[in-house]
């Protein structure tokens, strides 16, 4: 297990990235008063994330054997692997998507072995994959973004609000892509749609987020970008964040990383 330097690693991203959209400290809430997790004192003392004892997999065979996490409210943790090691399956059982063999989840101090559960961990959840290709019809990155609202404050017969039109422009701004909100989001770079992406995340006001390689398949200044970006967002937001990637992460800037291996966590 790789444990994180601490404070000093963290307050150092503020001071080496510039502009007004960079500027933050430790435990800093954002002047247009973005209404994330830690409302209560008693919100903060619950695990976002504990699994004990958990093996997964599929069609009988486990891919993951006996993992035991638990990440608290404000983490900040990685997990680092190769391919095929478990890394998405751990974040299919964190999403809901697939029920473990054995083991117990518990997801902000609920389990969610039961549907209703599961859907109401997933309304707090905020997910940003690897990036995908662009849609095959036109989409503006504003609309794209709304779509983190889906299931959140809209959907079925209830449309989008006001408020969610403005939260998506928060949001925007927060990642630094306000100017582009009209563009179609066929038309930017892998790095801007991945910031539209994380936008989309961000806009449904998670409790957690959860990253899928999120650096994977864009460039190495993209990469770099975002992920000076995340790390600066969980600085100024302190959303509980877990992200899982292949290749290696800045332990300094991070209270936890951890290796997964074989389906074993180390």
């Amino acid at each position: 297990m790789h444990q994180a330097a601490g404070g000093s690693g963290k307050r150092a991203r503020c001071s080496r990235l510039g502009g007004a959209a960079h500027r933050c400290s430790r435990g800093h809430r954002p002047a247009d008063n973005l209404r994330h997790q830690r409302n209560s004192a008693g919100a903060a003392a619950v695990n976002a994330i504990r699994l004990q004892d958990v093996s997964a997999g599929y069609n009988g065979t486990a891919v993951l054997h006996g993992i035991s996490l638990s990440v608290a409210a404000g983490e900040l943790v990685g997990i680092v692997g190769p391919n095929g090691c478990g890394k998405s399956t751990l974040l299919k059982i964190l999403l809901g998507l697939l029920l473990p063999m054995r083991g117990s989840v518990e997801m902000f101090g609920r389990g969610i072995t039961e549907a209703r559960d599961r859907a109401w961990a997933q309304k707090r959840i905020g997910y940003l994959a690897q990036i995908q290709a662009a849609a095959a019809i036109p989409v503006s990155v504003a609309d794209t973004v709304l779509l983190g609202r889906w299931g959140r404050s809209f959907g079925g017969l209830r449309r989008p609000s006001r408020a969610d039109r403005a939260v998506v422009g928060e949001h925007l701004r927060l990642v630094g892509i306000e100017d582009l909100s009209q563009r179609d989001l066929r038309t930017l770079s892998g790095g801007q749609r991945q910031r539209a992406a994380l936008a989309r995340a961000l806009a449904r006001e998670p409790q957690l987020l959860l990253m899928d390689e999120p650096t994977t398949y864009l460039d190495s200044d993209a990469r770099e970008d975002l992920m000076r970006r995340i790390l600066e967002l969980h600085t100024r937001l302190g959303i509980t964040t877990l992200l899982v990637t292949h290749v290696e992460l800045p332990g300094r800037e991070f209270d936890r990383v951890l290796q997964l291996d074989g389906g074993r966590l180390a």
